[in-house]
């Protein structure tokens, strides 16, 4: 007999309760915000990952040697082939798992995940921050998701996740992208700069560094966090069509 999971979940990540409240208002087939992908690939995406932390951790309270954490298509092909109800099913079973897991581990306890030693703390904030992210995928400018966007350590995670894990695609945009300028910061009022500088993952520095000449682009803080992921909020659009990041920071860049 299939598991079915409680409803409840016993999920306490606010941004995972959310984005898998928003699944289940949408079809298999629903487009989304991320190109390319619908929202069961984001279900599989969501799922694969919380199943390999949970398992992860599993393994590192069981005292067994650390592994490389699976790729992507190993973890979320499989979940791909589910109907959209068992996957939705699972995900609730793997984000308690993973939520269960972690809450076990010592605050200084530390693993191996995606080549990034992760203590519990940044774990959970990664998870928080994945989960937020791709609720925006999936539903847009809603006030949650400004709500969750604009949280400033959503902000700090995905810069430590640039400079921790280089090959991911973000990471490679701002660290390679020929702009029409070398180095220019993004700004959101009352935070630090987030700097982009050719050759070099992307960092926070105090506004008041800043030389008069420096290029700014003023964003508000959840579409600084937006674009940082290489998404291109609605609202920022310039008239004309599609854009892609890259287009739109230079139509921004003053």
């Amino acid at each position: 007999m299939r598991q079915v999971p409680d409803r409840n979940g016993g999920i306490t990540d606010p941004a995972m309760a959310a984005l898998i409240g928003s699944l289940s208002r949408l079809e298999p087939t629903a487009p989304t915000w991320c190109a390319g992908w619908s929202a069961h690939s984001i279900a599989a995406h969501i799922t694969g990952a919380a199943q390999e932390r949970a398992d992860l951790i599993e393994e590192h309270l069981a005292g067994l040697p650390g592994r490389a954490t699976r790729s992507w298509e190993e973890r979320e092909a499989p979940l791909r082939e589910l109907d959209g109800q068992v996957l939705r099913d699972r995900l609730l079973i793997e984000a308690t798992r993973f939520e269960r897991n972690v809450a076990a581990m010592d605050p200084e306890d530390a693993l191996e995940y995606t080549g990034w030693t992760m203590t519990a703390g940044r774990m959970r904030a990664h998870s928080h921050s994945e989960a937020a992210l791709h609720r925006w995928d999936l539903v847009g400018d809603d006030a949650l998701s400004r709500m969750f966007m604009s949280e400033p350590r959503l902000t700090d995670h995905a810069l430590a996740a640039f400079a921790a894990i280089p090959a991911l695609n973000e990471a490679q945009r701002w660290s390679t992208a020929a702009f029409s300028v070398g180095s220019f910061r993004l700004r959101s009022a009352g935070l630090d700069d987030v700097l982009i500088r050719r050759g070099s993952a992307p960092l926070l520095v105090p506004q008041a560094t800043a030389a008069p000449a420096d290029p700014v682009v003023e964003l508000d803080v959840a579409d600084r966090l937006l674009v940082l992921w290489g998404r291109v909020p609605p609202e920022l659009r310039p008239a004309g069509g599609p854009v892609d990041v890259d287009q739109l920071v230079e139509h921004l860049l003053p």
